[in-house]
């Protein structure tokens, strides 16, 4: 495999120091010169290290200190910020860029404007560890203006969307595009950077390249124990891996005018209807006929009918296992009087224990958009009633994923109610169940109970699983983080064999790499670089070894840190393990075919959020989470 351009440029000056102004650490003590405020660091003085306050300019009673580049890498990079700032502020016109604050801070290079909004691309230092390499990540960015959020247009210069409105097959092609686009027209400007004493040093003008490697292609397991390369196709040519439970009833719900439109979706799921999905008892040998299936008409969507109705579909189900399917004028992506009863009718099902796949009446009359849509449709409803589609391949035996997800409620900057929620599946992806951690307004009683419930897991589980693998999403705050390292460690000196591991994986973060050996910049699946000895950057999605051509939108790679153990307790054999168990989990995703961009430990947390915070901010009352079925799909 050829190397992978991460987005950064390293310093191409390496022989270098930075200027700083130190004052005796006293706790409690406040320093400002200027507009600048002191900062606590950790610095070798006279070959002693020990804790100062320090500033970039001086203060009555500093110390000037020059300090080597490593000597405390915050402070290098805070000064490389500000010598970027002044570079531009010396080079550039004021309306060419401006500062950016809070937690990416640097600048941002206006590359164009639009009636929509402005492109940017964000300059912020960084040091690569793997490389030992200080400089500065460059980022493409759409900032819309608020009128045309979320239209086709802005979605289009964001490079979301193609020209045709779909989602663009070149979008990593088109970000590298605005990278140089970026170098041509301000790099050059603005590249040499000047440090306290008139010490310069120059940025590079080429994106650093890292070595690439692979992990192993997800292999499925589905009927029969069989493996596969394609779950559709797999689960197509030998069923699922579990069915779902016997006599399962659909129960349609719809307006009396989308009657005709529930028929055709009927159809659809049986098989009747289109060449590309052969219906849910050939795919699934979930039966879907006459006696399987009963339907009632709604007068509207009014709070009282919605429960109206949900309290007849559990009065006729009489225990049976039930999942309501209901037709909508309406989805969760409408605006906030549709968008509300979206999640009212989600709520008031869930609470009665019953799982709905809500369906919009646009996409059954759209009969193209139906045809792709129907397979995901039966696979989302199996799922619901307890079925197993398929698995992954793992790579370590005996593992149980705990992923870890958050839903606090929070008014303006307070957190009123803490929130925390565990996701378990095995590492071949089954889900198992969902767990509540923690629930209190008081944030030390939810610490004490998140822990305790954290072992608590780890007890219920140990006669099954002997590796415990947690998950955090991006979000999990600081203090949750230490919470499970704790717990962790515990576990880990009471356990006479297995590992006791904690991750975190960030799909939202600022990294970004373009494969050098293929026009369309996209690296392949499972590729995976190393930032430093507990960071890497991994595709969970990319191009495929058997496929020369992307066909539709490439997602961003994750950002993945091993949090617990410490990396010189863990082998780079075990981070690989566990990585390839992360990839293999995102292949575990049953809410569609083809979803496969996050590991189910945190897509499934992250879901699980959204409609807790739905329900949160449409003043609906708490419910109950912990289903067995994946009700959230």
């Amino acid at each position: 495999m050829r190397g992978i351009a991460l987005n950064f440029f390293p310093l191409k000056t390496h022989d270098f120091t930075i200027t700083l102004h130190c004052l005796p650490f006293v706790e409690g003590e406040q320093h400002k010169a200027g507009d600048e405020e002191a900062i606590k660091r950790n610095l070798e003085v006279d070959g002693i290290r020990n804790f100062y306050w320090t500033l970039f300019q001086p203060i009555k009673n500093s110390r000037e200190v020059v300090c080597e580049p490593f000597n405390n890498s915050y402070a290098t990079i805070e000064a490389l910020r500000r010598a970027l700032i002044q570079s531009c502020n010396t080079n550039l016109d004021h309306g060419q860029f401006y500062i950016t604050s809070g937690f990416k801070r640097g600048v941002e290079i206006i590359i164009a404007t639009h009636a929509e909004g402005t492109e940017v691309v964000l300059l912020e230092p960084y040091l690569l560890r793997s490389k030992s390499q200080f400089g500065f990540l460059a980022d493409f960015r759409f900032h819309p203006a608020e009128a045309y959020r979320q239209t086709r247009r802005a979605l289009q210069i964001s490079l979301s969307l193609d020209r045709y409105g779909k989602p663009n097959p070149n979008y990593y092609a088109d970000r590298y595009s605005q990278i140089v686009s970026y170098i041509e027209k301000f790099h050059k400007r603005i590249s040499l950077l000047e440090l306290p004493r008139g010490q310069r040093v120059a940025v590079e003008s080429q994106l650093v390249e890292l070595p690439a490697n692979r992990l192993v292609g997800k292999k499925y397991i589905i009927g029969s124990s069989s493996e596969c390369n394609s779950q559709f196709m797999g689960v197509k040519q030998k069923g699922p891996l579990n069915p779902c439970v016997q006599d399962t009833h659909l129960y349609f719900l719809y307006r009396q005018e989308d009657r005709s439109l529930s028929h055709d979706l009927f159809r659809s799921l049986r098989g009747d209807t289109f060449n590309t999905f052969n219906g849910m008892e050939r795919m699934f040998q979930f039966p879907v006929s006459n006696k399987h299936v009963s339907g009632a008409a709604l007068l509207n969507f009014s709070v009282n009918e919605i429960h109206r109705v949900r309290d007849r579909v559990v009065k006729d189900a009489a225990g049976r296992n039930v999942v309501p399917i209901v037709v909508t004028p309406f989805s969760r992506h409408d605006s906030h009087k549709e968008n509300a009863t979206y999640w009212n009718l989600k709520h008031a099902f869930l609470t009665a224990g019953l799982p709905i796949q809500v369906v919009a009446n646009v996409t059954i009359a759209d009969k193209s958009k139906l045809k792709w849509s129907v397979a995901g449709i039966g696979l989302q409803i199996f799922a619901k009633a307890g079925g197993k589609p398929w698995k992954v391949r793992p790579e370590t035996k005996n593992c149980l994923i705990v992923g870890i997800g958050q839903a606090h409620q929070k008014s303006e900057d307070r957190i009123d109610r803490y929130f925390a929620y565990s996701v378990l599946t095995d590492s071949s992806g089954v889900f198992e169940e969902i767990k509540v951690l923690g629930e209190h307004q008081n944030e030390e009683h939810y610490l004490k109970n998140f822990s305790a419930s954290l072992r608590n897991i780890f007890t219920q589980y140990s006669s099954r699983f002997s590796n415990f693998v947690v998950h955090a999403t991006f979000t999990i705050r600081r203090r949750e983080l230490e919470s499970i390292a704790t717990v962790l460690a515990e576990q880990q000196e009471q356990a006479e064999r297995g590992k006791f591991i904690s991750i975190k994986f960030n799909d939202r973060n600022r990294f970004f790499g373009f494969a050098i050996g293929h026009n369309s910049r996209v690296p392949y699946e499972s590729t995976m670089l190393s930032l430093s000895k507990n960071e890497f950057l991994v595709w969970f999605e990319g191009l495929q070894y058997d496929q020369s051509v992307i066909r539709g939108r490439i997602g961003r790679p994750l950002y993945v840190e091993f949090l617990y153990p410490p990396s010189e307790k863990l082998s780079q054999d075990e981070q690989r393990a566990y990585l390839q168990d992360a990839i293999n989990l995102s292949g575990a995703n049953w809410r569609g075919f083809n979803a496969k961009s996050l590991p189910v430990s945190v897509y499934y947390a992250q879901l699980i959020a959204k409609y807790l915070k739905e329900f949160e901010r449409h003043g609906l009352p708490p419910v109950d989470i912990g289903r067995l079925t994946p009700w959230f799909l």
